[in-house]
């Protein structure tokens, strides 16, 4: 008695592959160069003064092997 085989294809859609790619590049921005431009909309001129996100992404930078000093 033969057996059938059956191979299902596994296809990640294109929207999703859109969404996740906007996504990725904004992170890579916000952990990566963000100086307070991303904050500066609701914090102001403080947000290039205080680097909340330089802040908080400060080791995260560092493994990945951007420098920020």
């Amino acid at each position: 008695m033969n057996k059938a085989i059956t191979i299902n294809e596994f296809r990640i859609p294109l929207p999703t592959l859109a969404v996740l790619a906007v996504l990725f590049v904004f992170t890579m921005f916000a952990v990566g160069y963000d100086q307070g431009q991303i904050l500066s909309i609701v914090f102001g001129d403080d947000a290039y003064n205080d680097n909340y996100l330089h802040e908080l992404f400060h080791d995260t930078r560092h493994s990945l092997g951007v420098p920020c000093h």
